[in-house]
């Protein structure tokens, strides 16, 4: 009879350990596709704010020739500068609606794994 319980124990202390790897190495493979999201979505993020930068000087400059057939260069110049600032002004009035939330609905989703709720359920 000890040996049968002692030999039960022993199984259930091998099936305990077994089943703390495999979580151990569920946890590390879901860290590993959350990061990988994450990453891809920062590096998307630089590459098109990047590119976006370029458009913003290509329209700055193009800009700056409209604005040169009905003032001088330099005066073209200083407006096309002005309506930049306005446009970062603006962006910086907007930056929680336009950056802070989606990026905190982003981490937030891959970190607490939050799936969307139906609607009619």
């Amino acid at each position: 009879m000890k040996d049968s319980i002692a030999s039960l124990i022993g199984t259930i202390f091998d099936n305990g350990k077994k089943w703390i790897k495999l979580e151990i190495e569920y946890a590390r493979l879901t860290m590993a596709e959350k990061l990988t999201v994450l990453l891809s979505t920062l590096i998307l993020g630089a590459v098109a704010m990047l590119l976006g930068m370029v458009i913003l000087l290509l329209l700055a400059l193009a800009l700056v020739d409209v604005f040169t057939m009905f003032m001088a260069k330099w005066l073209a110049c200083l407006s096309v500068c002005g309506v930049i600032l306005v446009i970062i002004a603006v962006i910086y009035l907007l930056r929680r609606p336009l950056l802070e939330n989606p990026i905190s609905r982003l981490i937030s989703k891959l970190i607490l794994d939050i799936k969307p709720e139906k609607e009619n359920e």
